[in-house]
């Protein structure tokens, strides 16, 4: 695994362990490169046995970069547990919102294998290189897009769940094609939940807007199309 005094505080023993583990299974070989980074997760790239190129995310056994921990994971419908044990409940979450959406028919990465607090993805990109971010990269058509995009939305909220935090950042241009990434905000749909999905909308619908001169969808329709009446 990647070795500097950056990453120390990513593979702590246990996360060390649990690498090991899926070496030993065949879902990921070294971690040779990071995809991706942030204050709660890594994301690094490697490959499994069969020389499937994959994405390895781990959330950080890391008190601080989960300040917001306990509020979020009661949305989540959990209050308890260790710190440890949050995370891993973190990625468990994670990966069965990312397998749902994934199995509604929205463009993410497929997602394999989850073991305490490493998701193991499909890679998106070819021969290491991973695809561009949205935000980097325009070069597509921006109506079909915002039609793929906006049904990403209803397909999601129809199995009764929100990305919760959908934005150019989080959406990867695959030749052409947009990928949806980054579920660690993601939620089940509920009145409670809502406004994490009219936050999704409306991010989306004002990028667009940005974008080009396309027809957008005002957000209650987009909200009447998922069958969601927000009581």
């Amino acid at each position: 695994m990647p070795k500097s005094k950056t990453l120390s505080h990513v593979f702590d023993a246990d996360t060390s362990r649990s690498i090991l583990k899926l070496r030993s299974d065949g879902y990921i070989g070294e971690l040779s490169g990071v995809l991706g980074s942030g204050k709660e997760s890594y994301v690094f790239y490697s490959q499994d046995s069969h020389n499937r190129e994959v994405a390895v995310k781990v959330h950080r056994h890391y008190i601080n970069a989960f300040k917001g921990i306990p509020s979020y994971l009661g949305l989540r419908g959990s209050k308890t547990g260790g710190f440890f044990k949050r995370i891993d409940e973190w990625t468990r979450y994670e990966f069965s919102l990312l397998r749902k959406a994934n199995e509604a028919g929205v463009n993410t990465p497929e997602p394999i294998r989850n073991y305490k607090n490493i998701m193991v993805m499909s890679f998106i990109g070819k021969d290491g290189v991973p695809a561009m971010m949205a935000y980097k990269d325009t070069d597509f058509d921006t109506g079909y897009w915002y039609d793929k995009i906006t049904d990403f939305i209803i397909k999601m909220g129809k199995v009764g769940m929100i990305h919760g935090d959908l934005s150019p950042y989080n959406i990867l241009n695959n030749e052409g094609e947009p990928y949806l990434i980054d579920f660690s905000q993601s939620l089940k749909l509920a009145s409670l939940t809502k406004d994490y999905l009219l936050r999704d909308i409306k991010n989306i619908n004002q990028w667009f807007q940005k974008l080009g001169k396309i027809e957008i969808m005002p957000e209650e329709k987009i909200m009447e199309m998922i069958g969601f009446d927000g009581g």
